[in-house]
């Protein structure tokens, strides 16, 4: 066996042995078969298959793995709870949809109650911190600032609360399920009619899309996240190929602004040209 390499850990500063750790937990990184192998994407290249999901060997000893682990165990549950990712839900009726359109595509709302937004924001802010501040190859396209980096450290490690005003979150489902796969995190952002630019960090998971905005490097963005302090519950956008069999479930209980501003935002969300931004 070989010696585990020591070295100071990025997350909580203590030195120690290095302990392989996942970018993405694995519950959230299936495989379309037992033993078989995963499709992944960085967004540049072709396609490669693995026989793992990304991880990085060099990024934080047992203690940072340790809280990592908690995080990822927390917002798996909420995530299967409320039918976010593929493998929570077998039929579209289940998901409640309110609001739908779309040509080509379906697109549409869900009103979502009940969701721990503490465990959930603190979950895509602990994948930024990890993919921001790893240095495997797959991670080389993906960039974040010194500052931002540590401010979502200091969320991961508890010592902050997730804060939707310093982390806007947009969330996207998608509502017909295509082949297992992952992609790398991205960076990307739009600019508007009305000149507003909005970059963003784009986090890919078993179905569910986090767009997470980059406060530092917008311009007059609208701070309309779907994680709000105080609300019970929140809104999340939903995507799906037009095949002819889209069911639209019993509508909940829906607050008309919050909707109308999701409306908004959410054909920009999908349908703009992405670009990578620099």
């Amino acid at each position: 066996m070989s010696k585990k390499a020591l070295g100071t850990c990025a997350l909580t500063g203590n030195i120690g042995a290095f302990v392989k750790s996942h970018i993405l937990p694995r519950s959230l990184t299936p495989k379309d078969q037992p033993g078989g192998r995963l499709i992944e994407s960085d967004g540049f290249g072709y396609p490669r298959k693995q026989y793992d999901s990304w991880y990085d060997p060099n990024l934080v000893i047992r203690l940072g793995e340790d809280i990592l682990e908690k995080i990822d165990d927390a917002a798996y549950k909420e995530l299967h709870k409320s039918k976010l990712i593929w493998k929570s839900w077998e039929s579209q009726s289940e998901l409640n949809l309110i609001e739908t359109a779309g040509q080509g595509v379906l697109v549409g709302l869900r009103d979502i109650e009940g969701l721990d937004q503490q465990t959930l924001g603190r979950f895509v802010v602990s994948v930024l911190w990890r993919a921001g501040s790893s240095n495997i190859s797959a991670m080389k396209n993906f960039s974040v600032s010194a500052l931002t980096l540590e401010r979502a450290r200091q969320v991961t490690l508890g010592r902050e609360d997730f804060d939707p005003a310093m982390f806007p979150i947009r969330i996207f489902q998608y509502v017909t399920k295509g082949p297992i796969h992952n992609l790398a995190p991205m960076n990307h952002e739009v600019v508007y009619p009305d000149g507003r630019q909005e970059s963003f960090f784009r986090i890919f998971s078993n179905g569910v899309f986090f767009h997470v905005v980059d406060v530092e490097n917008s311009r007059g963005f609208n701070l309309d996240a779907d994680l709000p302090p105080g609300r019970p519950s929140f809104i999340t956008r939903v995507l799906g190929v037009d095949s002819g069999r889209f069911q639209v479930g019993q509508a909940r209980r829906a607050r008309s602004p919050q909707i109308a501003q999701a409306l908004g935002a959410l054909l920009p969300g999908f349908c703009f040209p992405a670009r990578n931004a620099a």
